[in-house]
């Protein structure tokens, strides 16, 4: 049994007046997609867990089985900061280190990602930043994603409160500052080095709209059962973005870098489909995540989403969905869903069900004729926890 889980990243999204109040996904030209939902299993998944963020990290984690309650580390940049070898230790705290654009007037935010800032510009301004004390650590990333480590750490990750930027478009910079949940004060050591940062950036001659850095999603050193020792099965996967890759460091899933995975629309489809049907001849499951789906609705692009979803339907789901069924017959099952929905609108992760579809060995067929958030408006809805026990006989 061969098992392929797509995760298409912030997949499903509101109703776009501009759309005649459809979807990206319920107009896109998706005919795989829409053949693995009339062929399988169809419904909703609940990826969302009480008390904690509505993002990528904590949705896959309760969709690979790991409840957040026991696995979740208080944030992504751990995983992001072992992903790229930097090694974290027990008392270490790792903040995801944006460069990000706020309006010189109003000090509101205005862009989280300064305009999906180059990777040379990123590094040059990373290059060039004064730490205030010397077991402060900072590493560059991808574009606008960056890690900073305080090593020996005398605040714990789950005593700060950070306001992630994407979800904070708009306000006022001074309002959103971390704070100290125990004393419900702004923990001053950082907001000043967030101020000083945009200072500090000022003075550089660099050529982009990135003014300022910010720091969210504190965390720890993450602590993981491995996923063939939940599961039983020997995985894989593939992604180009770190956190997911440090999420496979950490349940023993094994991943290579992929060249030209961007995260964004521009990424290498093709090479994404390649590695997923390499895997499959020597793993068991092959989890691949896709992202541009969700950079293109945080830009308010739901045309971008649109054409997105249809080259993941054809560079990706097509060959993939090929191979299994030339190769496997019916000896596999691939599943296809969100992790969260991601609006065009206002660029946030909303707090509802995702679609999902399972297409394979002793899956019933739905006949739906469409897989979209309308169709299966009135279906089951799934905890994430739950749904891969239907298909992988495991004890969380």
């Amino acid at each position: 049994m061969k098992i392929v889980y797509i995760i298409i990243d912030g997949l499903s999204d509101e109703l776009i007046p501009e759309l005649d109040n459809k979807t990206p996904l319920e107009v896109a030209f998706a005919p795989n997609i829409h053949y693995i939902a009339n062929r399988g299993q169809v419904g909703r998944i609940n990826t969302i867990f009480d008390g904690f963020p509505i993002e990528s990290m904590v949705c896959i984690m309760g969709l690979l089985g790991y409840h957040p309650q026991k696995y979740y580390p208080n944030g992504r940049a751990s995983f992001e900061a072992i992903a790229k070898g930097i090694p974290v230790y027990e008392n270490d705290l790792v903040f995801r280190c944006n460069i990000l654009e706020i309006e010189k007037k109003t000090k509101k935010l205005k862009d989280f990602t300064s305009n999906l800032i180059s990777d040379r510009n990123a590094r040059k301004i990373i290059s060039k930043i004064k730490l205030p004390f010397d077991n402060w650590e900072i590493y560059p990333g991808q574009s606008y994603r960056n890690i900073l480590i305080i090593r020996n750490s005398k605040i714990d990750a789950k005593q700060v409160k950070c306001f992630p930027p994407h979800m904070n478009i708009g306000e006022n910079i001074n309002k959103i500052m971390p704070i100290d949940i125990n004393t419900d004060e702004t923990i001053s050591y950082l907001k000043d080095f967030l101020l000083d940062s945009h200072k500090q950036i000022a003075k550089l001659n660099i050529d982009t709209t990135g003014n300022m850095l910010w720091l969210w999603s504190p965390s720890v050193k993450p602590i993981w059962q491995s996923f063939k020792e939940k599961t039983g099965l020997k995985a894989a996967s593939v992604s180009g973005l770190d956190f997911l890759k440090g999420m496979s460091m950490a349940a023993g899933i094994d991943y290579d870098t992929i060249p030209e995975t961007t995260g964004y629309i521009n990424t290498n489809y093709k090479a994404k489909a390649k590695y997923t049907i390499n895997y499959i001849e020597n793993y068991d499951f092959v989890l691949t995540h896709i992202n541009a789906t969700d950079e293109e609705a945080h830009q308010l692009n739901y045309k971008g989403k649109q054409k997105a979803i249809e080259i993941i339907d054809k560079e990706i789901i097509a060959p993939v969905l090929y191979h299994l069924e030339k190769n496997y017959k019916n000896d596999f099952r691939i599943i296809i869903s969100g992790d969260h929905m991601t609006s065009s609108i206002d660029g946030k992760h909303k707090h509802y069900p995702v679609p999902y579809a399972v297409y394979g060995k002793n899956i019933e067929p739905s006949f739906i004729k469409q897989f979209s958030e309308k169709t299966l408006k009135h279906k089951k809805i799934l905890d994430s926890i739950n749904l891969l026990q239907q298909f992988v006989n495991y004890e969380q």
